[in-house]
């Protein structure tokens, strides 16, 4: 509230001539054709008032809205956005404020991309956006920039938010588990709030150069996972006998070591990212009952992408993911951790000025597994656009992306307008 309040109060300071106000507003449709139902009706918001102190820096305050139309125990959602003051100085740049900060080289999964919570994976936004977005978190970040041309980037974190979706994926899988054993869900228990003895601050630094004629970033981020962990508390009764009582669940400080490249061979772009977590323990962790995991894991992804000359460009990627699957953070009680590998490709064209098509594919070959999108944008005029797309999965019942069918099998439609 305090940086909302100088940032408010400095808006007036701002150069009137150069102050903006830009945004969007939204009508968003999506059917859900294996339901048979809408799964989306609303109208949303997006709007930033930004204005320029001077050459010295700029501020930025941003609000964000949903407005449902057809569900009745849905509320209208007004919250604030991005809301930075930025600062330039000679061989420094600072932003104090609630901010996304994007790094990663890779395209639309980014495993160095740490710093704010993402969403829970959906391929209508990774299509959309181009990368899983992150939420606002409220934060100090100072980037130097060295005589050679390289760069360190310091980012300090007064606040935890954690993951949209992480409490909604207990409860499913409560449910699930207790569905299975005694026929009703089991009770979840947590997770509390994490504390705010000091620890509740997160930091993270990158080191930006180049290497042979690729950029090269190394990172490091030592806060909390976004999800909390989990694990399945037993009733004893008898002496050899217990019963699933619960689930409890409890936020844990992580570390994550970063790697990622960006450069290009011949016409071709190529990237590489590896990141390595380190959690801190859990006991409860090491029992049968953890659906979470105590083990660090390693995850990567190589890339390239190539733009032809009749406009059409192919992005592909591998994607390596220690620490299981991509689609949950969590696991089946009493199994190991299994890692998995994605196979994710992006294909976009403009046939011509106004039109563009996309699709995206993204599928585990294991499991024979596959979730595919499409969309067509046509620009009306400058500030209208109308979007029309389809998402469908193609899994078995052994497939982990079988439990996506019901919420990824759309039709979508969305008219935005921009000022």
């Amino acid at each position: 509230m305090a940086v909302l309040t100088l940032l408010i109060g400095l808006s007036p300071a701002a150069d009137a001539a150069q102050a903006v106000v830009r945004g969007d507003v939204e009508y968003q449709l999506a059917y859900g054709y294996d339901q048979g139902e809408l799964v989306e009706n609303a109208v949303t918001l997006e709007m930033a008032l930004e204005g320029r102190l001077g050459f010295q820096g700029k501020v930025h305050i941003g609000v964000d809205g949903r407005i449902p139309l057809s569900h009745e125990d849905e509320k209208v959602e007004i919250e604030l956005g991005e809301a930075y003051l930025d600062l330039y100085l000679d061989t420094t740049d600072w932003r104090i404020g609630r901010q996304v900060v994007s790094w990663g080289t890779a395209d639309g999964i980014n495993p160095t991309n740490v710093i704010n919570p993402r969403t829970p994976f959906s391929p209508a936004e990774l299509l959309s956006e181009g990368a899983l977005r992150g939420k606002p978190v409220l934060a100090l970040l100072g980037a130097y920039y060295l005589p050679n041309g390289s760069s360190l980037t310091g980012v300090g974190i007064a606040e935890f938010v954690p993951a949209a979706g992480g409490e909604e994926m207990l409860e499913t899988l409560a449910s699930r588990i207790g569905a299975q054993v005694q026929g009703t869900p089991l009770p979840v228990a947590g997770p509390e709030p994490v504390p705010t003895d000091g620890s509740q601050f997160e930091w993270a630094v990158r080191g930006e150069g180049l290497v042979s004629g690729h950029n090269v970033y190394v990172t490091y981020f030592r806060g909390w996972d976004d999800y909390p962990a989990a694990w399945i508390e037993y009733l004893p009764i008898s002496e050899d006998t217990f019963i699933p009582a619960g689930v409890a669940a409890k936020y844990r400080q992580v570390q994550k070591f970063g790697l990622a490249t960006a450069g290009t061979i011949g016409d071709a772009g190529v990237w590489t990212e590896l990141s390595y977590t380190v959690f801190d323990k859990l006991a409860a962790l090491d029992g049968p009952g953890a659906l979470s995991s105590n083990d660090p894991y390693l995850e990567a992804v190589i890339g390239a992408d190539y733009s032809f000359k009749n406009g059409v460009t192919l992005s592909g990627q591998v994607i390596y993911h220690g620490g299981g699957s991509l689609l949950t953070p969590y696991k089946e009680p009493g199994a190991d951790i299994e890692a998995k590998t994605y196979v994710l490709g992006i294909a976009r064209y403009s046939p011509e000025p106004g039109h563009n098509l996309e699709g995206i594919v993204l599928a585990n070959p294991r499991d024979a597994g596959m979730l595919a999108a499409g969309r067509y944008t046509y620009d009306i005029t400058q500030a209208v656009k109308l979007t029309v797309g389809l998402s469908h999965v193609i899994a078995d019942s052994g497939s982990e992306f079988h439990e996506l069918k019901s919420r990824a099998n759309l039709i979508t439609a969305a008219m935005q307008f921009s000022f």
